[in-house]
């Protein structure tokens, strides 16, 4: 029994060595000789990899809450002509660097890899960062580097020469196929884009195509054929008419069998309207649209109207506004379009979506969409059948449409976030997605 006592002390204590070690290691106190560096909360509104970030700039805290941070980071962006992204970078001074805010922008080509998407925001937020840490106690460890171009450098005055003379393409094809014992499919897809932007113009061209068969075996051995297919086409062309105001036309050319469209044509021309200037579309925006046109619509088969040609007047009214701010992020859009010549024949469409801090660490999501639907003037006369219905291979008639969530997440633990561990983490991971007041990273 005596031996039996040790041995289980011993192994007591050969379990609680290690535990006591972390707890001293947690509670030993930090030397005065060495600086807290400034505290950074990043919150993220465009693709981020904190994970990549964290592990680069080591010369900062970075906390989960903006509460306790002494700089709020807020990063934001939006697509180019060029089809890359510009982001903004939103530094705002907190606690000791009260008043001290700061903005940085750059852009990306649609031909740079995700490596080196994340390798100019590191590079930015750098830059942004140096102000605040030359005014901490860690200004004497910081130091800056220059890499000089390779040959000649342009002056900054100098545009360099374009030979597209700002044109981008962009082709992609693709299909896929399956199959089961009762059931096959193949489909194949394609689209084209071309896009031009300038400070006074924009251009924008794309066409798709989507086409998918299906085959499937009922209970009674007998064989169910159902094709899917649009082809669709659109052009858009704005001119800039100052610091509120564009103008613009836009032509959509479509077919459809879901749709029951062989044919159609809208062409619309319309006005918009930004209370903000639009360099701050980045922050804010509060944009009005009222766009007037013409319809054209060849059927596949006779709608329930009794059409199988007709072009009508149409017009549209559109609402949104975007901001994003310390507090969270809000947006809303509302829309309405109808036919000139038949007004009951309409659809009005309201969207929002709301992220806002109720209190530390504690957030408020919410989303939510309806649609009151009145100009669905394409249905079939004939009808559907069943298993047109349960596939949704034709459009179904509805007089409304809507859709919400809600939810509360709240926060809390130790204020750091700056440990970086990929262990188990599935290979994947990286990225951080922030809510408008707290970061998570896989």
């Amino acid at each position: 029994m005596r031996l039996t006592r040790r041995a289980v002390s011993n192994l007591a204590l050969l379990l609680c060595l290690p535990v006591s070690g972390m707890l001293r290691a947690q509670a030993r106190p930090a030397t005065d000789s060495i600086p807290e560096a400034i505290r950074v909360f990043m919150d993220c509104h465009a693709d981020c990899d904190f994970e990549f970030t964290r592990r680069e700039i080591t010369y900062v805290n970075w906390v989960r809450d903006r509460q306790d941070a002494d700089v709020h980071l807020i990063i934001r962006s939006q697509s180019t002509g060029g089809g890359g992204d510009e982001f903004t970078l939103q530094f705002i001074g907190r606690r000791a660097f009260l008043g001290s805010d700061d903005e940085l922008k750059f852009t990306t080509r649609q031909s740079d890899t995700e490596d080196e998407v994340r390798r100019q925001q590191i590079q930015r937020i750098g830059l942004g960062l140096v102000r605040y840490v030359a005014r901490s106690a860690f200004a004497d460890r910081l130091r800056l580097s220059f890499t000089a171009p390779e040959g000649a450098a342009a002056t900054p005055a100098q545009q360099p020469h374009d030979p597209w003379n700002l044109w981008v393409f962009r082709v992609s094809a693709g299909g896929s196929l399956r199959n089961e014992s009762q059931f096959k499919r193949h489909s194949y897809s394609g689209s084209l884009r071309a896009t031009r932007v300038s400070e006074m113009w924009k251009f924008r061209m794309t066409g798709n195509l989507q086409r998918s068969k299906s085959t499937y075996t009922l209970s009674d051995s007998t064989l169910y054929h159902s094709t899917v297919a649009s082809y669709r086409a659109s052009s858009l062309l704005v001119r800039s008419l100052g610091d509120h105001f564009s103008a613009g036309m836009e032509v959509n050319v479509s077919r459809s069998t879901s749709d029951n469209y062989d044919l159609n044509l809208h062409t619309t021309a319309g006005l918009e309207y930004d209370f903000f200037p639009y360099k701050e579309s980045s922050k804010r925006q509060f944009v009005l649209v009222y766009s007037l046109g013409l319809s054209h619509a060849n059927y596949r088969d006779t709608t329930i109207y009794n059409k199988v040609v007709e072009t009508r007047p149409i017009h549209s009214f559109n609402a949104s506004a975007e901001a994003t701010q310390p507090w969270g992020s809000l947006s809303a859009e509302l829309s309405a379009t109808s036919y000139l010549d038949n007004f009951s024949q309409n659809r009005v469409s309201l969207f929002g979506f709301c992220s806002v801090r109720l209190v530390r660490g504690l957030d408020l999501n919410l989303n939510a969409g309806y649609s009151r639907i009145r100009d669905q003037i394409s249905l079939l006369k004939a009808g559907l059948t069943d298993e047109e219905i349960l596939l949704q291979l034709k459009q179904i008639r509805t007089d409304y449409r809507y859709n919400g969530s809600i939810s509360l997440s709240y926060t809390f633990g130790s204020k750091f976030n700056n440990v970086v561990n990929p262990r188990f983490s599935g290979g994947g991971g990286g990225n951080c997605f922030c809510d408008g007041n707290s970061c998570f990273c896989g």
